[in-house]
């Protein structure tokens, strides 16, 4: 099996790192990621300026790989349209910080991962708690035997996982979920004539079954997505 890794945080980032090693068991490797940090520019692609794409030869041991200066959906693009490879299986991450219920509409991480849906290649977009390394590394080995092995897998299909938070030094196995909801509310810092963008996120509440109370509850969530966003159900639809 063919599996492209891509990321946000870049491509020295210690998530890409340990998720490199993690997946090696499971077939080729090949790495396409930022030159530096992309977080929260959603799917994005890079249209209106031209794109260096530089081949990292000594980065990761017995892995091509490649670093671009653009952003994760284009790090999928470069791979499958450009360098043409041949790709089974996309996974994203992973990321430093979750990126649970709408966070999803923002995170360049799930952006990755949705751009091989595009190409209707199963991926899988993975995420642990700020700063929570041991975690990732010691939850990810099961996490891919379980989706990979266990044939989880489905083409167009996005599984969005996310480890348990911080303070869950142990998981409490894994949990099947649907998105929940967890609102980003911003405020502005003003510098020398230029605004930041800061803030937190507001408490929210959360059915049991979604992936923000999973992770707060100690749980391994696993979200599958997809790409298409119509509602269903919608009055409109329904009279037509």
């Amino acid at each position: 099996m063919n599996i492209l890794i891509v990321n946000d945080d870049g491509i020295d980032a210690r998530g890409i790192e340990l998720l490199v090693k993690a997946a090696k068991p499971y077939g080729r490797l090949f790495v396409v990621a930022p030159k530096a940090q992309q977080s929260a520019v959603s799917q994005g692609i890079t249209i209106h300026e031209p794109l260096q794409i530089d081949e990292e030869v000594d980065k990761f041991p017995d892995v091509q790989a490649w670093s671009i200066s653009g952003k994760p959906a284009d790090c999928v693009k470069v791979a499958i349209e450009y360098l043409r490879l041949d790709i089974d299986l996309v996974l994203s991450g992973i990321n430093d910080g979750p990126n649970l219920g709408t966070d999803i509409l923002y995170s360049g991480t799930v952006a990755g991962a949705s751009e091989a849906a595009i190409f209707n290649i199963p991926s899988i977009a993975l995420s642990t708690d700020f700063g929570s390394w041991e975690i990732a590394e010691r939850e990810i080995a099961e996490v891919l035997e379980y989706l990979i092995k266990g044939d989880q897998l489905k083409a167009g299909v996005i599984l969005n996982v996310n480890f348990q938070l911080r303070e869950h030094r142990k998981s409490n196995g894994i949990r099947w979920t649907r998105q929940g909801y967890r609102i980003f509310s911003a405020k502005f810092r003003h510098d020398n004539g230029r605004y930041w963008q800061e803030g937190d996120w507001v408490p929210t509440e959360n059915l049991a079954d979604t992936d923000v109370t999973a992770v707060t509850e100690g749980f391994i969530s696993i979200t599958p997505l997809g790409i298409d966003r119509t509602i269903d159900d919608h009055p409109m639809l329904e009279a037509k």
